[in-house]
C-alpha cells in the first residue's frame, strides 16, 4: 500500500509568527494543539476562494463557519480556538448571527496576510485522520454521477500541471492576499486528495478545483488544450429569458429548455411580476422595445461590453462595464440599516439604467421578491446549455471536456467538432448562433 504523505496548509507568515508570539504571551486556558488555530484559518482562506466568483461587498467577504462541520474535523472545544483568535483579532467577526438561518462570519485581519508559510499535518495526527475521512465522505457520490459526468470526473483527476512554472508565475504576484489565495488553489490541485468535482444543489453548476482557478494559472495545464467560451454568457441569457417574457413563449412538448417555458418563469418570480416585466414598455413601448432589441442583438453577437462603451459617452472601461453588469444582477435592489433605506451600488445602477433602461427596470422587477432569484435562475439555464446539453453531448461523441460554467476546455485537435457541436445546440434551444470566444490555453 502507498503510504500517506502529510497534508500541506498554506498560511501567511505574518500571522503564524505573531500568533505564536501571543500564545506564549498570554497562553490559553485549555491544553491547545496550535495546529488547529492554523487550521481555522486554512478554513476561512479555502471558503473564501471557494466563493470567489459571489458578489463582495465587505459585508459578503465573510464566511459563515459551519461550527457543527468544523468540530468534526478538528476537536469539540473549537469555538474555544476562534474565540481566542477573535480576542486576539487574527480573525474579524462581522457580529451577525440568526439561531437557525446564519452563523457569525469570519475573515482573517488584513494586516496578517503577508508571506506564506507551510504547515504540516502528520499522518499520525487525529487531525489528519479527520480532514481525510471528511475528503472521502465529500467523493460518495461519485457513484451516483451519470456516466457521462463520471467520465468528465475521471478526465478531470488525470489532468496535470506544470506547477514549478505555476509557482513561478504566482511568486510574480505583488498583491501578497491574492498570491496566499492563488497557492492554496494551485495544492489543492497539485494534492490530487482535494481536488473536487460537485454539482452545486442551487444553481446545478459544475463546481471543480478549476472553476474559480485563476484563468492565467489554467494556461499551466500540460498539453494541448483550447479554452471555448460563450461571450458575455449572462446578459446573453438574460436577454433571451427577457424575450421569452414579452412574447409569453409556451415550450412545445420535446423542447430542449424547460426552463425558458412561461409556465415556469411564472412559477419562478410570481405572475405579478412576470406580467409587469412584460407590460413595462407599454408605457412608452416603441422606446423601450427598441431598448430590449438593441440589448439583446448586443449580446447575441457578443459585444455587449463595447457597445456600452460606445452609447455610455462620459468614458468607462470594458472591466468597469463588467463590474456594472455583475451589481445590477446580483446585488439587492435596496437595503435598510440603522433606520435608514439605501441603494447599493446606486451610482453603478445609475450608469446601467442610462444606457439600458427597459433592462434596469426588468431585472429590478423579477429581483423585487428575492434579490438572489434572477442570479441563480441564469445560472440555471447556463447549466443546464453547457453541462447537461454541450457536456452530455461531446462525451457522446468521444471528447471529454473539463467545464468552467460558461465555457469549456478541449484537446485543441478536437476544437472544430466542438464548436460545431455547440452551435448546434444552441441553435436548437435558442434558435441562435452564439458568439465564441476561442483561445489556446498556452500563451
Amino acid at each position: 500500500m502507498k503510504p500517506s504523505k502529510p497534508i500541506i496548509l498554506f498560511i501567511p507568515a505574518k500571522l503564524v509568527q505573531e500568533l505564536n508570539t501571543f500564545l506564549e504571551s498570554d497562553k490559553p486556558n485549555f491544553n491547545y494543539d496550535v495546529v488547529y488555530f492554523y487550521y481555522i484559518v486554512h478554513y476561512i482562506l479555502e471558503q473564501q476562494l471557494k466563493n470567489r466568483n459571489k458578489l463582495e461587498s465587505q459585508k459578503d467577504q465573510f464566511i459563515s463557519i459551519n461550527i457543527k462541520n468544523l468540530k468534526s474535523i478538528t476537536v469539540c472545544n473549537i469555538r474555544d480556538y476562534i474565540k481566542i483568535m477573535e480576542n486576539g483579532e487574527f480573525i474579524i467577526s462581522d457580529n451577525h448571527y440568526i439561531p437557525g438561518e446564519k452563523s457569525k462570519g469570519y475573515i482573517i485581519n488584513p494586516i496578517y496576510l503577508k508571506g506564506s508559510d507551510k504547515i504540516e499535518v502528520k499522518t499520525d495526527t487525529k487531525l489528519f485522520s479527520r480532514i481525510m475521512k471528511n475528503q472521502y465522505r465529500k467523493k460518495a457520490h461519485f457513484n451516483r454521477l451519470e456516466p457521462y459526468l463520471k467520465q468528465m470526473k475521471n478526465e478531470f483527476m488525470k489532468v496535470e500541471f506544470d506547477y514549478i512554472s505555476a509557482e513561478n508565475w504566482i511568486q510574480q504576484e505583488p498583491n501578497e492576499e491574492k498570491r496566499i489565495s492563488y497557492t492554496i488553489a494551485l495544492n489543492q490541485l497539485k494534492d490530487k486528495r482535494f481536488r473536487y468535482f460537485n454539482r452545486n444543489s442551487t444553481n446545478h453548476r459544475l463546481d471543480t478545483n478549476l472553476t474559480n482557478l485563476k484563468k492565467e494559472i489554467k494556461q499551466f495545464i500540460i498539453g494541448d488544450y483550447v479554452n471555448i467560451d460563450l461571450k458575455n454568457s449572462q446578459p446573453f441569457f438574460l436577454g433571451i429569458m427577457l424575450n421569452s417574457i414579452i412574447k409569453q413563449i409556451s415550450i412545445q412538448q420535446g423542447s430542449l429548455c424547460c426552463y425558458l417555458d412561461y409556465s415556469n418563469l411564472i412559477k419562478t418570480f410570481g405572475i405579478k411580476r412576470i406580467k409587469s416585466v412584460s407590460k413595462i414598455h407599454q408605457i412608452n413601448k416603441k422606446t423601450f422595445l427598441v431598448n430590449l432589441k438593441s440589448f439583446t442583438d448586443s449580446v447575441i453577437n457578443g459585444t455587449f461590453y463595447d457597445d456600452f462603451i460606445k452609447t455610455y459617452t462620459n468614458g468607462i472601461t470594458r472591466d468597469e462595464v463588467k463590474d456594472i453588469m455583475f451589481e445590477v444582477l446580483f446585488s439587492q435592489n435596496e437595503i435598510s440599516e440603522n433606520f435608514r433605506k439605501f441603494i447599493p451600488y446606486e451610482k453603478e445602477k445609475k450608469v446601467f439604467a442610462s444606457v439600458y433602461p427597459y433592462i434596469y427596470e426588468a431585472v429590478k422587477l423579477l429581483k423585487s421578491k428575492d434579490h438572489t432569484l434572477l442570479p441563480v435562475f441564469l445560472q440555471k439555464i447556463e447549466s443546464y446549455v453547457f453541462i447537461d446539453c454541450i457536456a452530455k453531448e461531446l462525451v457522446s461523441a468521444g471528447i471529454v471536456p473539463l467545464t468552467v460554467h460558461d465555457s469549456v476546455i478541449v484537446k485543441a485537435e478536437d476544437q472544430d467538432r466542438t464548436i460545431e457541436i455547440i452551435n448546434r445546440i444552441f441553435l436548437e434551444i435558442f434558435d441562435v448562433m452564439p458568439t465564441l470566444d476561442i483561445k489556446l490555453l498556452h500563451k
